[in-house]
């Protein structure tokens, strides 16, 4: 039985950035047999748009389970927590998120308040994250990250469910 885990990101198929971390973290920590499992990144442009996505995520769970009827696909939403604790709107947006996600089955991760600060332990600008994002892979910076800050269980600066996530799927090396 294959497995596909669609990952829903906030950025953009351009930049691509979310990709590049959540991709890194995977290779880094996990080990899965590349045969039986594929990664589908979808590209929001935009936090708010994820309810827009569903058309081109049935169209990747159409296409993976024509290959094999036993094949099976899990929804990802990944969102930045921004500032959720100074500002209720975003404090909303998630809880409406983490809901729609319940509701479809799917799985939420979030970076609080952003992945940069998860990954880079610092705030990027818009215009910097493609470069930024290129940079931590081509040095090989997730070597850097610390564990524990990928598998935090609530909301905290610079830290993320992700891993917490991904061990409902991979195993961890």
């Amino acid at each position: 039985m294959g497995l596909q885990l669609i990952f829903v990101v906030e950025t953009n198929s351009k930049c691509k950035s979310d990709w590049i971390y959540i991709k890194d973290t995977i290779e880094r920590f996990y080990q899965y047999n590349q045969t039986q499992v594929k990664f589908s990144p979808v590209y929001m442009d935009g936090k708010g748009k994820y309810d827009k996505k569903e058309k081109n995520i049935s169209k990747l769970i159409s296409q993976y389970a024509s290959t094999s009827k036993v094949n099976q696909s899990k929804i990802i939403y990944c969102f930045d927590c921004d500032d959720y604790d100074s500002k209720p709107g975003d404090l909303n947006f998630l809880n409406n998120v983490r809901q729609y996600c319940d509701e479809r089955g799917a799985d939420f991760i979030w970076f609080c308040k952003d992945i940069e600060r998860v990954y880079l332990g610092k705030k990027v600008d818009q215009s910097q994250k493609k470069t930024e994002s290129a940079t931590f892979k081509s040095k090989k910076l997730i070597n850097n990250v610390d564990v524990n800050k990928l598998s935090a269980a609530d909301y905290q600066a610079n830290t993320s469910n992700i891993m917490r996530i991904l061990d409902k799927y991979l195993t961890r090396k």
